[in-house]
């Protein structure tokens, strides 16, 4: 089965997990189904940076997954665009659009069962998202995971400033992916080996080799940049006793003076340093070094007996 518009191969597994949503948008996810369904009220979500595309996080879920004794149900959420595009006609959407749709997701899991305990996990500008779905359903989120935090005036962060001539020609730019899409599916597979060198990445990456794709990613990055300003103190400040910060020495999404920022706000939070890049996952062993960090807060039971943490954590040697 395929589509046209050089998507390639579409796997029936992929359309096993799309999802209607009530803005008459369609998302395609990544589930772990918790071994004993009905036995487990807790629902993690993982709501990815951009690229959105969770694929890219399915070490780390299955990581997180099997440190839990596989007890709940892990969820990673494409951004709409981002992941089988043409599922929602290859339109472009911004990011005000993946929000809206993230809350529909989240909405319609609690209009199934009223019970359920949120836990929220953002990477990168999927931290927004979270911090964003919180605001909406605050009585069902147990705990908030926010990795690498691209939260609040990222145009003037290093890499902001270095990438925003590229977004603000996206346009133009999806536009040159265009020729690559068109090749067979064999010459962008060894294009793909080449670029992201962990074969468990190379499906991901090569549902990225997509004009349509591109352009979403950088519709939304550009919008990022805009829209982005200060984080939601008041928000932050009332639910920081469920929240781990997770910053990197060295990011440029997340620099220094943000980072003293977040620290110095909100001492009630659990805040931890790791010596990583911003893509973790591309890291030697960074999906088992952020799933273990994330397990271990994930089952803290005794936060307010206990005075906030904050250590420094180097990734193991890879095996």
């Amino acid at each position: 089965m395929s589509k046209s518009g050089g998507v390639g191969r579409v796997f029936l597994s992929d359309l096993a997990r799309v999802e209607c949503l009530s803005t008459d948008r369609l998302m395609h996810k990544v589930v772990l189904p918790a071994r004993q369904p009905n036995a487990s009220k807790r629902l993690v979500l993982l709501v990815p940076g951009n690229p959105g595309v969770p694929g890219f996080y399915e070490p780390f879920m299955q990581r997180l997954h099997a440190l839990g004794g596989r007890d709940c149900e892990i969820v990673g959420l494409s951004h709409t665009g981002h992941s089988l595009p043409w599922i929602n006609d290859n339109a472009a959407f911004d990011l005000e659009t993946q929000v809206v749709d993230k809350v529909a997701y989240v909405h319609k899991r609690i209009e199934k069962d009223p019970t359920v305990s949120l836990v929220l996990i953002g990477h990168s500008i999927g931290c927004h998202i979270a911090l964003r779905l919180l605001d909406q359903f605050p009585t069902h989120v147990e705990k908030l995971v926010l990795i690498q935090p691209a939260v609040m005036h990222i145009r003037d962060t290093p890499r902001g400033q270095q990438m925003m001539p590229l977004f603000v020609h996206h346009q133009w730019v999806a536009y040159l992916a265009w020729p690559i899409a068109q090749l067979p599916t064999l010459v962008k597979k060894v294009l793909v080996a080449l670029a992201v060198p962990p074969p468990e990445f190379h499906k991901a990456a090569l549902g990225m080799c997509d004009h349509v794709v591109v352009l979403n990613c950088l519709k939304m990055a550009w919008h990022e940049m805009h829209e982005l300003k200060d984080i939601n103190h008041a928000l932050v400040a009332d639910h920081q006793h469920k929240i781990q910060f997770v910053f990197s020495r060295h990011d440029g999404w997340c620099p220094p003076a943000h980072v003293e920022l977040l620290r110095r706000r909100y001492v009630h939070a659990n805040h931890v340093v790791v010596s990583l890049p911003h893509a973790f996952m591309m890291a030697a062993n960074g999906s088992d070094v952020m799933a273990d960090l994330a397990h271990a807060w994930l089952n803290e039971t005794q936060l307010a007996a206990k005075p906030p943490v904050d250590h420094v954590v180097a990734p193991p040697p890879r095996a």
